[in-house]
């Protein structure tokens, strides 16, 4: 059935390849868009909106509403008839919005109280100078970035299936890799399975499909040239966990007419000996989600922290932690922007973005200089929302005036005083948790061991999190990293899995109408800090919650 759809340049997402399954009008639909491709030839990703529309509406009326529609553009934020940079197009038209004179009266209200807040803040700020002894100054700032891990200025998908092919072929090959390192042997090519009728084999593959069967459940995989179908039984199912369409597993078992009978999941997951940690006594503090802009940023927190990194301390502890506190990293959404949800306008005190941006820039000014800052975009950033998402533009970062602050793209990884760090925003999670029996949002880590199992920090294409098939899959964890930072779901959470310290950063934006209704309770103003010497030992994960700082592990 697939291959039907791809000989008219269809894909389609997992959500509506199951849905078609079961359907008895596949014919009637690809002849639908056989007619409709007459008038817009591009390349179509189905999704569930666009096969209601194939089922429920008459081609005339279908043509004549989409014979113009760039699906690219729709899914993943790339035009086929844009080849330049997409960012300062996106932030010119998110400027343009407007609201009504009697809102817009009351929202300037507060923005001159923000204004006058952030005036404040800098008296305050300068109060505190010389209050304690900033040994930080004097530890050296240790900072890599592994440009191959960052899209910026790297992009070159034109939204053509050949961009799809080589995104899944470099997925496949980079994740078979990890897995043939695992069990120290390359894998079996599926095409070449037939010459071991009967003996146990090894081979590799990208999930296509997976179903159950009374005990059993059946996943199809495929590599570059072949497909063989698993049978798996149910209780190594359960023990090795779901398997999710488009990942990469590697299984060992008897092969026989086409089918191995697994004994062996193998997953590209990161293993490492030990936890590494940093040579010297030094903190960093992670952040995410502060939503400047919006009405429910909770400005007053932050600037409590602000206060923080520059003196104000209650205790010796406190005292000692800011004098050693090297690093701050930020896992995207530092503004609520524009345009990213239907009605966004009404929850925002400023709905030019540019200001936005000038006001979280005037905050972070405050921070001392010696703590260097390292930022990278979220989906309510001014980037394009698909992932990978490049660093923000020039037009932002030159904004921030200030030394010591590195931008970089979502994701990326960066050896921060001898630990790799890998910055994610997390967007991934709503289809994780949605796929994933033991996934959380009340519980980030939850979520966040799948990815390192995984070694991938998207698995699913098609869902909810768009990406962008760049000829690198650059959401593949190609190192074995030693911190994982995410955000996004403004839920704080930490654990330590496989050696890798994971921390789920919460928000400084009190709880949305969205999250009331999703039933998702955000824990606002936390600050996750690590001591980096100590990571894994007693004392070294700390919390900042709201102007009072705990040891909590």
């Amino acid at each position: 059935m697939i291959d039907k759809f791809l000989e008219l340049e269809v894909l389609l997402s997992p959500e509506v390849y199951e849905e078609l399954k079961s359907l008895d009008k596949v014919e009637e639909i690809l002849e639908k868009i056989k007619k409709f491709k007459h008038y817009n030839d591009k390349f179509i990703l189905l999704d569930k909106k666009f096969l209601n529309i194939f089922l429920s509406e008459n081609i005339e009326d279908i043509i004549n509403k989409y014979k113009d529609f760039d699906f690219i553009y729709y899914y993943t934020g790339v035009s086929l008839e844009i080849e330049e940079e997409k960012e300062e197009i996106e932030i010119d038209n998110k400027i343009d919005e407007t609201i009504d004179k009697k809102e817009e009266d009351i929202k300037e209200e507060i923005r001159e109280e923000h204004k006058e807040e952030v005036k404040k803040i800098k008296k305050i700020v300068e109060s505190y100078k010389n209050r304690i002894n900033y040994i930080a100054k004097d530890i050296e700032t240790k900072i890599k970035i592994y440009e191959d891990s960052d899209v910026s200025g790297k992009s070159v998908c034109e939204g053509k299936i050949e961009n799809f092919v080589k995104y899944f072929r470099d997925r496949f090959n980079r994740l078979k890799k990890y897995i043939e390192r695992k069990k120290g042997r390359k894998a079996i090519p599926i095409s070449s399975l037939s010459k071991y009728k009967g003996e146990e084999v090894f081979t590799a593959g990208l999930v296509y499909d997976v179903r159950e069967r009374n005990d059993k459940v059946i996943v199809d995989i495929e590599d570059e040239e072949d497909m063989v179908t698993l049978i798996i039984d149910k209780e190594l199912y359960k023990k090795e966990g779901e398997i999710l369409l488009d990942e990469v597993i590697g299984v060992v078992g008897k092969f026989n007419k086409n089918y191995i009978y697994v004994n062996e999941i193998v997953r590209p997951s990161i293993s490492k000996n030990c936890i590494n940690k940093a040579n010297e006594e030094v903190y960093m503090a992670f952040l995410s989600d502060i939503h400047v802009g919006s009405n429910e940023f909770l400005y007053k927190d932050f600037e409590k922290f602000i206060e923080f990194l520059n003196g104000n301390v209650n205790n010796s502890l406190e005292e000692k932690i800011v004098s050693k506190l090297k690093y701050i990293c930020i896992a995207g959404d530092l503004v609520d922007g524009i345009g990213v949800y239907p009605g966004q306008e009404e929850d925002l005190y400023e709905i030019d973005i540019i200001k936005q941006y000038e006001e979280i820039a005037s905050y972070i000014e405050e921070i001392p200089e010696h703590i260097a800052i390292i930022i990278s975009p979220g989906n309510h950033d001014a980037v394009r929302p698909a992932e990978p998402q490049p660093k923000l533009p020039e037009k932002i970062t030159k904004l921030f005036n200030r030394e010591n602050i590195y931008f970089v793209g979502n994701p990326c990884t960066l050896n921060i005083h001898g630990l790799d760090t890998l910055l994610y925003h997390g967007r991934s999670f709503d289809d994780l948790v949605s796929q994933i029996a033991s996934a959380s949002y009340e519980n980030p880590f939850t979520i966040m061991k799948e990815l390192i199992k995984r070694r991938h920090l998207s698995p699913v294409y098609g869902g909810r999190t768009p990406i962008t098939p760049e000829d690198k899959d650059y959401l593949v964890i190609d190192r074995d990293i030693d911190i994982l930072h995410t955000g996004h779901i403004h839920i704080n959470g930490y654990g330590i899995y496989k050696n890798v310290a994971l921390v789920n950063s919460g928000t400084f934006q009190e709880q949305t109408d969205f999250q009331k209704r999703m039933g998702i309770k955000p824990t606002p103003s936390i600050v996750p800090i690590l001591r980096l010497d100590k990571l894994g030992e007693k004392g070294h994960y700390i919390e900042w919650d709201r102007g009072f700082v705990e040891v909590k592990i």
